[in-house]
């Protein structure tokens, strides 16, 4: 019977692209990669590696062995599900990840609630943007994972991996309150912000969003500030430096003198609750799901 561990092994260097960054997903050494992918080989019999250039390549048995590993991993999901049906209760380990708005008010408000409900429940919270947290969901590193998108671009989800809708989150313009700009019955029309400099976000789909908006509009505009951080971003905007976006989703309180202004057709993302197909009948799962749905519902007005 083929090792599970070495299994596993092999589809973290076929996904990640090298040993060295396979290594690094599964916490061990580069050595110790290499000597299960040697162990493997000599189990079946045939090369599942080879040397193309300078980098090493799948065969077409490895794809054979990847298939299977991913089987297994199906199997061992489905087995837990069951056994912990089985108690009747929520317990063991759960991992679950978001990105910052979302976490903090979606994630954090829903793991205090499974603390208080389900005291069994060893809990692990991570902050990942959504591609990262759907890549770990599939790998079986974070089991309940909160992502966004846009309406009309979508992170892909696939590969056994289910996601569930919570809800649409509207995005603002946030900009000190002497800081004259034209609102109509509406909100602020993006066309009537020429000239403005502006506070973005590191590449991703609000910054791509705001860029290529006000590029089709044949507007001119400076990005003055690329921060990440979400109180970095409100301090330049309190101090002058430019106006940005900002999500209504976790919205921290406004530093004194900034103001939020509707804009008319708003960028809208979606948010939602991403799991492994076959983890849904876990308890852990399903308790975690109702929890960050409850959260949203309480959450700001959408």
């Amino acid at each position: 019977m083929f090792s599970p561990e070495h299994l596993v092994t092999l589809q973290a260097v076929v996904e990640e692209g090298s040993v060295l960054a396979a290594a690094d997903r599964l916490r061990c050494t580069p050595s110790a990669v290499s000597q299960q992918l040697g162990r493997l080989q000599q189990h079946v019999a045939q090369p599942i590696m080879v040397r193309r250039g300078r980098s090493n390549v799948p065969t077409d048995a490895a794809a054979v062995l990847v298939r299977l590993a991913e089987q297994v991993q199906a199997l061992d999901e489905q087995a837990r599900a069951e056994l912990e049906r089985l108690e009747g209760r929520v317990f063991g380990d759960m991992t679950s990840a978001s990105f910052p708005t979302g976490l903090r008010a979606l994630l954090l408000p829903a793991a205090s609630a499974l603390r208080r409900n389900h005291p069994e429940l060893q809990l692990t919270l991570r902050e990942l943007t959504p591609e990262q947290s759907v890549a770990a969901v599939r790998r079986g590193e974070v089991d309940v994972a909160v992502t966004h998108d846009w309406t009309d671009r979508h992170v892909p989800v696939q590969g056994g991996v289910r996601s569930q809708p919570l809800g649409l989150d509207t995005v603002d313009l946030v900009l000190r309150a002497d800081h004259a700009v034209p609102v109509g019955p509406h909100g602020v029309d993006l066309g009537d912000l020429d000239g403005q400099t502006w506070i973005d976000e590191t590449p991703g789909v609000f910054s791509d969003w705001l860029l290529a908006a006000l590029d089709s509009r044949r507007l001119t505009y400076r990005v003055g500030a690329v921060v990440e951080h979400l109180g970095s971003r409100l301090s330049l905007v309190a101090d002058g430096f430019g106006i940005a976006l900002l999500p209504r989703l976790g919205r921290i309180d406004l530093p004194a003198g900034v103001v939020a202004r509707s804009l008319v057709g708003a960028p809208t993302r979606r948010v939602h609750a991403v799991h492994r197909e076959q983890s849904e009948e876990r308890p852990a799962v399903q308790a975690s799901l109702a929890a960050l749905r409850r959260s949203w519902r309480e959450s700001v007005d959408h």
